[in-house]
């Protein structure tokens, strides 16, 4: 924009944190990035920026200044990850059980959120966030950790069970008391 745009327009990058799903019951305290990237030094010009954001604040955004490679950074941590997560699960087709846990609940509630947007939304949150790619590969290289894990530790309880008679599970680092 700054590249392609006279001097005499002003730019202010934004970004709200919400969707339609998550902002169903009002904009309150729901995130709303900007940047003020080129705004003019002259009284009229800055009022006019000012009263752009002030409409956002008026209805109750967390209104967060930030530098769009800032934003990019953290939009591929957190709307990135939990739409891709979403997705994935989506593709389980979990349902309700009667047995429920809160856990479970949580992440039927991402499919539900993420998957009510449109995969175009989703496609565009890949395709124009230059960090997307890397965390991608990070979120891929996780499961493989966790399941190289699980299975790490499989191998030594049949070990355990076939050559010294004892069917106790292995003794993981980082363990839970339940399984939520």
């Amino acid at each position: 924009l700054l590249s392609r745009l006279p001097e005499d327009f002003d730019i202010v990058c934004t970004h709200p944190m919400f969707g339609p799903e998550s902002a169903r019951d009002g904009w309150a305290g729901l995130p709303f990035v900007f940047d003020r990237v080129r705004v003019g030094d002259c009284p009229a010009r800055r009022a006019r920026a000012e009263a752009f954001l002030g409409a956002f604040a008026r209805e109750g955004c967390r209104m967060v200044e930030m530098p769009c490679a800032e934003h990019d950074a953290h939009a591929a941590e957190t709307q990135l990850v939990a739409h891709t997560v979403g997705r994935m699960l989506a593709t389980l087709g979990l349902r309700p059980t009667p047995i429920d846990t809160k856990g479970y609940e949580t992440l039927l509630r991402l499919v539900d959120n993420t998957c009510s947007d449109s995969f175009d939304l989703y496609n565009g949150l890949f395709m124009y966030n230059k960090n997307s790619t890397d965390l991608l590969n990070r979120l891929e290289s996780a499961m493989d950790s966790v399941k190289k894990r699980l299975f790490d530790g499989l191998h030594e309880v049949l070990r355990k069970q076939l050559f010294e008679g004892k069917a106790s599970p292995p003794n993981t680092a980082n363990t839970s008391s339940h399984a939520d």
